[in-house]
């Protein structure tokens, strides 16, 4: 086997971990290592939480001693230009977030809280007791010019729960908890734990795309749906700022707003979605005559920009890829966001992008072109040199690289245009994978939607098909089998398993990418076949 064809098989196996690093596995940081740290590092922030902060624990208080309701439940709904929220007085809790400007399906828009479940239930914690809020209905009041609501739940001996709610103008929801009058208050609980309903029909990726974050700590933990459904997390910390859970194009999350009270969290799936979900607690044995504690809670899209104007890295809730190429897949996100405001077919904005892209890497695949044909044409002579130096392995290294310096040619030069393209997967992967405008983007017929694989793979068949070609092109011409000797002839042996190899092994690879992403890199080799032709049509014009 000659270097070409040792050194493809290494860049083969550089793109393989590139992809498995990068894509198909997810981003791995030192937070998620955190959950594992009992066995490994007992004195980690963030360790298992005491079983007195569970609620099932505590003794539940008859709260019917202390608080007197009406049985009924009344329904309140707020809504901005982005959201619609449905508020219920039993446990003044949200029972669903409605999302204007994205649908689910024909004539349903997007609700983030599963059917039938409500999110932000408290338990309150009293004396060693805990009061469950869910079984009682609040009073409430509207505040039609702040766009608010106010429970109250109303108790003997001047008790009183309070809950408040706010809309923002994007998709925050501002709320507020505070007790009073019950003597000692240990903390409250907030109940998450029916997570995030799923937005889209296609769920098959779903353990990939779903993930838990918990920012405290100063650390962002990031568990991926298997990891969560494997090993449920629980732990306490010192400093907390937000936790969230996110589907693949939509997110829950709650941040408390300083002084931070909460201490500890319990993450899980939900039994009846499959989806994550969490509860955070600010149990302390320091009780308090009162307590008060404010949030924000984020129900949105997983927008970069959307979610840093809420502060505390809440940005990094959206999926950008590997840190070190966001700059990249920021530029991409914003041309092709720029080119779809004039052209409204994405798959057309793809293949312009891979023109754009071509034209601008034109100059280096140009040479290296150059160079793969300099490489050709030279064959000759190496195999004489390495017919004449087989027994002087050091000669003919030496004599070789002679040869390579005389002809310009760089044996290396066929894996540079590769290794370039590299970063522009990633971050492509990461745009066509989770950016929101390609969220249902179609193309032709079959290509409904360039987020996701190709259904027929009709589109990784067609890139196979132009890899072949390709190589084709390229192809070194044959030698006479009766001046070569075995090593010769094993190393044109080989040559011609690379040719069929490669797409082979490149098909499998993309026939779980995004249609999008397998547009953008076959028009890429397609215009790639052009610039060949063209160049060794003018090769053989000027010999």
């Amino acid at each position: 086997m000659d270097k070409r064809t040792i050194t493809a098989l290494l860049m083969m196996l550089v793109l393989y971990l590139l992809f498995d690093h990068f894509v198909w596995k997810p981003q791995r940081d030192n937070a998620r290592q955190a959950i594992q740290s009992e066995e490994v590092v007992p004195e980690s922030p963030i360790s298992n939480a005491p079983d007195s902060l569970s609620a099932a624990a505590l003794p539940t208080v008859n709260a019917d001693s202390l608080f007197s309701s009406s049985t009924e439940a009344q329904f309140i709904t707020l809504e901005n230009e982005n959201i619609i929220v449905k508020f219920n007085s039993r446990g003044a809790v949200i029972n669903s977030i409605e999302l204007k400007h994205f649908d689910f399906g024909p004539e349903l828009k997007v609700d983030l809280i599963p059917e039938q479940a409500q999110i932000l239930n408290s338990i309150v914690y009293s004396g060693g007791e805990s009061i469950d809020l869910s079984k009682h209905n609040f009073i409430h009041e509207v505040d039609s010019a702040a766009n608010s609501v106010t429970f109250s739940l109303q108790g003997q001996n001047d008790a009183i729960i309070q809950r408040s709610y706010r809309l923002d103008d994007q998709y925050g929801i501002h709320t507020d908890i505070s007790v009073k009058g019950m003597g000692s208050i240990n903390g409250v609980r907030l109940d998450l734990s029916a997570g995030i309903a799923d937005s889209e029909n296609n769920t098959k990726s779903k353990a990939q795309d779903y993930r838990f974050y918990l920012h405290a700590d100063n650390d962002i933990l990031n568990i991926k749906l298997s990891k969560l459904g494997k090993n449920p997390p629980q732990g306490s910390y010192s400093s907390f700022a937000w936790a969230a859970v996110r589907s693949k194009y939509f997110t829950i999350a709650i941040k408390e707003n300083e002084p931070p009270l909460s201490k500890s969290f319990s993450a899980a799936l939900n039994e009846n979605t499959g989806n994550p979900g969490f509860a955070i607690d600010s149990f302390t044995q320091d009780a308090k005559a009162s307590w008060q504690q404010s949030f924000v809670l984020y129900a949105g899209p997983a927008d970069a920009n959307i979610l840093n104007t809420y502060g505390r890295q809440m940005e990094e809730i959206a999926e950008r890829g590997a840190k070190w190429l966001r700059w990249l897949t920021n530029i991409f996100a914003w041309f092709l966001s720029w080119l779809h405001g004039y052209i409204k077919n994405y798959g057309v904005v793809l293949i312009i992008l891979a023109l754009v892209l071509k034209v601008l890497l034109h100059p280096l695949t140009h040479k290296s072109m150059q160079a793969s044909l300099k490489m050709q044409k030279i064959q000759p002579q190496m195999q004489y040199l390495q017919k004449k130096y087989k027994d002087d392995p050091k000669t003919l290294q030496s004599e070789m690289s002679k040869l390579y310096k005389e002809a310009g040619a760089n044996p290396l030069s066929g894996c540079l245009p590769l290794l370039l393209q590299m970063p522009i997967f990633i971050s492509l992967y990461n745009v066509l994978r989770y950016s929101l405008d390609m969220r249902n983007a179609g193309f032709v017929l079959w290509l409904k939607d360039l987020s996701e694989p190709d259904p027929y793979l009709i589109l990784p068949i067609i890139m196979g098909i132009f890899m072949v070609i390709q190589s084709l092109m390229m192809k070194p011409p044959k030698g006479n089998p009766d001046e070569m000797d075995d090593k010769q002839k094993a190393a044109q042996s080989s040559q011609k398993m690379m040719t069929w190899m490669m797409p082979i092994m490149m098909f499998f690879i993309f026939r779980n990418m995004p249609a999008g992403l397998v547009l953008y890199w076959t028009v890429f080799n397609i215009f790639s076949v052009i610039q060949q032709y063209y160049l060794l049509k003018h090769n053989r014009n000027k010999e």
